[in-house]
């Protein structure tokens, strides 16, 4: 419950308002029976208006306080809980964006939707029904205990049979429910899984009609989640009737003792009602009891989950008192460096690399598929940490600089190009949004070659870009996103394959501009020769090594594989115009 404290803390008045509220409320219930039975003993029997009118009065001036403060301890444990909510996924969210993507790797993005969404919800709808029940609950069960013992200790005696009864239900079935409720959040991350898998590869489902695959698995996922669902909430639907038959079989008990007394002329009639509502508060306050208890076994495994993610440290994290500096020159150098993703040396992906790259250079990385060169760009800006070896900006290794720094110095279009919902303007200047007004992002939307579609668009850089610029081609978007490396206007800009969807004239006119006008040094990953040969240096990687490095006229007349790449493809004679 360490959670729930910190988070309730800066809401802590309303969470002390919800409580003194709803113990206005519990008293004024409290004193209804008894002046129920005034009404029936002193006014109805013997037929005293006066007494019926006067305690009539009464209880409607206690009922209208009551309401008062069952409404405002509603609010207050309203405002409570849902600003615990709101705090608490900020905070979440907050802690996924310090992930490292080594972090992001081992989680689903559907369990880290679901612990954000449906862990959240259940935290706060414990938190709200724990202002107001926790309250309400033991005084009403202590006040009504100690009322009905007044009226009749006799018919108290049901009470020693009933209580100990319904806790023992109780704890039967909560000790069954929690284990469930674990699952039931798994299986529903199971189900985010594959919902946001599907609608990020919706294209792909209905380019190959794979629709009734999709929905197969879909459907098996949510099969599995219903049947979990269904087997948790099984066990919650017997606590509902098993408390129900326990309220009635005392008031049975009750008004067959009762009745017997008041034949007897032991006890009055108004005294044997007031105690049966005093009984059917008291185990109406164990109802509640029992709804709470089950959603704290609920809330539980959603906690456990919860701090699960706020626990998780960042992979890659700032050292103590870091090096802060706002521009660096840009020279890159790499250090007999290894690395593998899954912390083994048997998987290594880098194998003892080295090389530099000095202030200024364009430099291409080229290499088939998998063979290391864009993990050797994710590890410039410490996107990852390496296992051996050092990466050095100049001359200072990045693991001492602070990663605000370092990064803010990079430009960088990834492999996949990510556009965000918002303006063409928007996602151009997203890097660098303090320089808005002190440069003109047109400039490196020309550079980037952005202009000679922007002016197609209905309204230029205002026009909307829908939820990952699915209203724009591949080469569009990977048009847009060099602009914005570009616009950042750093030391160092990263190109991972970013012009793979761009035609050869666009790429060429893209690449030249870059050279000619930018002193940042470049690092251009490719898989074609076109897009690497006009470099000042390229680096051929083969199975996370260095085999080759020159430039394109070295390597065609040195480097066999560089060769049979030319060869492959521009044609027999290898040569490239």
């Amino acid at each position: 419950m360490k959670l729930i404290y910190k988070y309730i803390k800066p809401y802590i008045l309303f969470a002390l308002l919800a409580p003194l509220f709803m113990l206005l409320e519990v008293f004024m219930d409290l004193m209804q029976p008894t002046l129920m039975a005034r009404i029936v003993d002193e006014g109805i029997i013997p037929l005293n208006m006066d007494i019926i009118m006067q305690t009539g009065l009464i209880m409607v001036g206690i009922t209208l306080i009551g309401l008062i403060g069952g409404i405002a301890c509603t609010v207050f444990s309203t405002f409570a809980s849902t600003g615990l909510a709101k705090d608490l996924r900020i905070s979440l969210y907050e802690k996924v964006l310090s992930y490292s993507h080594k972090n992001i790797d081992t989680m689903e993005t559907g369990s880290i939707i679901t612990r954000l969404t449906s862990d959240v919800l259940q935290l706060e709808k414990l938190v709200r029904m724990g202002l107001r029940i926790l309250v309400r609950a033991p005084l009403q069960i202590i006040g009504s205990l100690i009322l009905a013992l007044i009226i009749s200790p006799s018919l108290s005696v049901v009470f020693l049979f009933l209580i100990p009864l319904i806790i023992v239900v109780l704890f039967i079935l909560i000790n069954k429910s929690y284990p469930l409720f674990s699952r039931v959040q798994e299986k529903m991350d199971k189900v985010n899984n594959r919902l946001q898998e599907n609608l990020a590869g919706i294209r792909l489902v209905k380019a190959f009609v794979r629709q009734d695959l999709e929905l197969d698995k879909f459907s098996k996922a949510n099969d599995e989640l219903m049947s979990m669902n269904m087997r948790a909430e099984k066990i919650l639907a017997f606590s509902q009737p098993l408390m129900m038959f326990f309220l009635n079989m005392g008031i049975l008990a009750v008004l067959w003792v009762g009745g017997n007394q008041v034949w007897m002329e032991r006890i009055m009639i108004g005294k044997v009602i007031a105690f049966i509502n005093y009984m059917m508060q008291l185990l109406m306050s164990l109802i509640m009891v029992s709804h709470l208890l089950m959603n704290i076994s609920r809330a539980q495994a959603s906690i456990g989950r919860l701090e699960q993610l706020l626990d998780e440290s960042p992979s890659v994290r700032n050292k103590v008192n870091p090096l802060v500096k706002n521009e660096l020159k840009g020279k890159i150098e790499f250090r007999n460096v290894s690395f593998s993703y899954n912390d083994s040396s048997v998987d290594s992906v880098l194998n003892n690399i080295s090389f530099t790259i000095n202030h200024s250079e364009k430099v291409a990385f080229l290499g088939a598929t998998g063979s290391g060169k864009s993990t050797v760009a994710a590890l410039i800006p410490r996107l990852y940490d390496i296992d051996s070896g050092e990466v050095l900006i100049d001359g200072i290794n990045v693991k001492d600089y602070s990663l605000d720094s370092l990064r803010q110095n990079m430009g960088m279009s990834p492999q996949k190009s990510i556009l965000f919902s918002g303006s063409v303007k928007e996602n151009i200047i997203y890097g660098n949004r303090e320089s808005e007004g002190q440069k003109d992002y047109r400039e490196y939307a020309q550079h980037a070659s952005v202009d000679t579609f922007i002016e197609s668009l209905p309204d230029k850089y205002e026009t909307n870009i829908k939820q990952r610029g699915v209203n724009l081609s591949g080469g569009q978007k990977q048009r847009i996103s060099i602009a914005r490396a570009l616009w950042r206007d750093p030391p160092i800009v990263i190109l991972d394959d970013s012009t793979s969807s761009v035609d050869t004239k666009t790429e060429r006119f893209i690449l030249d501009s870059i050279k000619n006008i930018s002193s940042s040094t470049v690092i251009i990953i490719a898989q074609r020769i076109t897009t690497a040969m006009n470099a000042d240096r390229i680096i051929l990687f083969d199975n996370g090594q260095i085999i080759g490095e020159g430039t394109h006229e070295f390597l065609l007349e040195k480097n066999e594989i560089y060769q049979d790449i030319c060869r492959t493809q521009n044609g027999s004679e290898g040569v490239v115009s």
